[in-house]
């Protein structure tokens, strides 16, 4: 009887296994898909736009300290160290300054597949996707900053100390330990993070409690987080000085936190830039905060980054420095919490929903409204444009409002919307219809991600937009144009690139510094002037001529947005072309032929 029962239940076990491993076989596929798609976005093209100053600074270090040549500044040491071997190893290029920032970048992606648990299968999928495809999180992935690869290691920290708490793995701790070891040498956005793990240890200490035989754990924890922190801080005890730059960091950051308070700084870059993240993740905020109330289960890892998020924006909004890379640490944890807000919410949807009714009732109100706001877009740009548009232009022709765009189209979204929602309602009921106005606004937040990701990060393959709010500054490709005519100059008097005598005002800054780095007579001057051994001047475009007999030509070195404000705030989200800029340019003097 016994057998007859085993081997009656056998196909069904069998069956559930081969259902278990194809879900997970998909679940890895998706994984490795986001995390190609990841690569793909912060690899492409790396090299292509100009170092900016505060980038070419942090290169320009690494590769003195590569060829042996004394230089005070550090930075962040971690991308002293890392880009030092990397410069060694491979060359210095744009790209190879860039390459440890998009690797940790691209490394983010696959940290919510370690909260699988807490997020959910589909909630640490959608986490993934949304760190994939993040506008900020692609630029600053492609940039010599250390704020990706510090939130990096910090999340990296979290996960792996979460891990050892719930199932008291002495490995996890080793990586947690060696995780916060390379956040803290990163950037200071690192203090963030650290500020906001002391609120919640603060809010949740009762629930953190530790075996006694976990401070062996501990303590090799410990050993292996010194060995890190001393060993890459200081490049092997090669640069000691990497040390005191960490602690630096420390110091960038309490100097940042100057009030200004400004929320509209973190505020719009968020609603511009990362509208799923905020809105969903502010939603999913509000959520937790309920089921704080009740025993229904632990969310104490999603509570704690609610409270990074939180600490997070105060900080960024209070604080004096709005340098946009600080936006960092505050997309991340809430892309974690909306991955899981929007994985229930559509596994809530797909149990409650039957077929025939999606594809009878629902699906075409969805194509209906998608197509309505497709429209309604083209209707913006045209009217951004043109600042009217062919209906308001007719319909003023028949009602004599000749001025009236503004209105009508606001008549026409709010009717649209009204369409929509009456259509919605008597069709699948209200039970339904707010999953179908979530899945709508998704949707069009989806396709404002993508387009934002793509104008911001690729738009102009040589040069960054300097009208986009999470640029600071966007270095010019002319600066490339300058080397190149130098370096012509140099062959055509020597018959080699790099051997004329550059003297250079070194208030251009480091930028000039990086890209004349292969020029083997350039020299730094306060005040540079002619002699009989400097064959070429570069100074500043506003600067008088060195002496009589010289000829110059002007390069733009770099662009940044001006304070003013914008004067047309929908032409600005359409094409990010309107508003006034400053420019920092230089001009090479050359004495005039005889």
């Amino acid at each position: 009887m016994t057998t007859t029962y085993l081997q009656h239940d056998q196909p069904e076990s069998l069956a559930e296994e081969k259902t278990l491993s194809s879900i997970v076989t998909i679940e890895v596929a998706l994984f490795a898909a986001l995390a190609f798609s990841a690569l793909f976005l912060r690899l492409f093209l790396l090299g292509n736009v100009p170092l900016a100053d505060d980038e070419a600074r942090q290169a320009i270090a690494s590769w003195n300290f590569a060829r042996n040549i004394p230089d005070a500044y550090t930075g962040s040491p971690l991308l002293f160290t890392g880009n030092a071997i990397i410069f060694f190893l491979f060359g210095a290029t744009d790209a190879a300054a860039r390459l440890l920032a998009a690797l940790f970048g691209s490394a983010l992606v696959l940290l919510p597949a370690l909260l699988r648990r807490e997020l959910g299968r589909i909630g640490a999928l959608i986490a993934s996707a949304l760190l994939t495809f993040s506008p900020s999180l692609v630029l600053f992935s492609r940039d010599v900053n250390g704020a990706i690869i510090a939130v990096t290691c910090a999340l990296t920290a979290l996960v792996f100390a979460w891990r050892y708490l719930t199932d008291h793995s002495p490995r996890a701790l080793s990586f947690a330990a060696v995780s916060a070891a390379l956040a803290l040498l990163a950037a200071r956005e690192v203090w963030t993070v650290i500020v906001a793990l002391i609120v919640v240890g603060a809010i949740f200490r009762k629930q953190f409690q530790f075996a006694s035989e976990s401070h062996s754990d501990l303590r090799r924890a410990g050993i292996l987080f010194a060995l890190v922190f001393f060993g890459v801080g200081t490049t092997a005890l090669m640069h000691r000085d990497g040390i005191g730059a960490a602690f630096d960091l420390l110091t960038a950051w309490i100097n940042g936190l100057t009030p200004s308070f400004s929320f509209s700084d973190p505020l719009r870059l968020l609603v511009v830039y990362e509208p799923i993240a905020f809105f969903f993740g502010v939603a999913a905020i509000v959520q937790l905060a309920f089921l704080a109330r009740s025993d229904e289960r632990d969310t104490l890892p999603l509570d704690a980054l609610s409270i990074w998020f939180i600490v997070g924006f105060i900080l960024y909004s209070l604080g004096g420095d709005k340098n946009p890379a600080r936006v960092v640490a505050v997309v991340v944890p809430l892309a974690l919490i909306t991955g899981w807000y929007l994985g229930a919410w559509i596994q809530r949807a797909a149990a409650s929903t039957w077929l025939e009714n999606l594809l009878a009732q629902e699906l075409p109100i969805y194509v209906l409204a998608c197509a309505l706001a497709g429209f309604l877009y083209l209707v913006l740009a045209e009217f951004s444009t043109r600042g009217t548009f062919v209906a308001a232009d007719v319909i003023g022709n028949l009602t004599g409002l000749k001025s009236a765009s503004g209105l009508i189209i606001a008549l026409l979204i709010s009717i649209a919307v009204a369409v929509i929602a009456f259509l919605t309602v008597t069709t699948t009921g209200w039970a339904r219809a707010k999953d179908i106005a979530l899945a709508i606004g998704l949707t069009l937040l989806i396709g404002w991600t993508f387009r934002q990701t793509i104008t911001l990060n690729f738009r102009d393959s040589n040069s960054l937009n300097p009208q986009e709010f999470l640029v600071a500054r966007a270095a010019s490709s002319s600066v490339r144009d300058l080397v190149d005519d130098l370096a012509e100059i140099s062959r055509y008097r020597a018959n080699d690139s790099h051997t004329i005598r550059v003297v250079a005002d070194e208030s251009l800054g480091a930028m000039l510094a990086w890209y004349l780095r292969d020029f083997r007579y350039v020299q730094f001057s306060a005040r540079p002037s002619a002699t009989s051994e400097a064959q070429a001047l570069i100074l500043p475009s506003d600067a008088d001529a060195p002496a009589s007999g010289w000829m110059s030509q002007t390069y733009r070195l770099e662009t940044a947005r001006n304070a003013t404000p914008l004067p047309s705030l929908l032409r600005w989200l359409m094409y990010r072309d309107v508003g006034a800029t400053d420019n920092a340019s230089a001009a090479l003097w050359l004495p005039q032929p005889k």
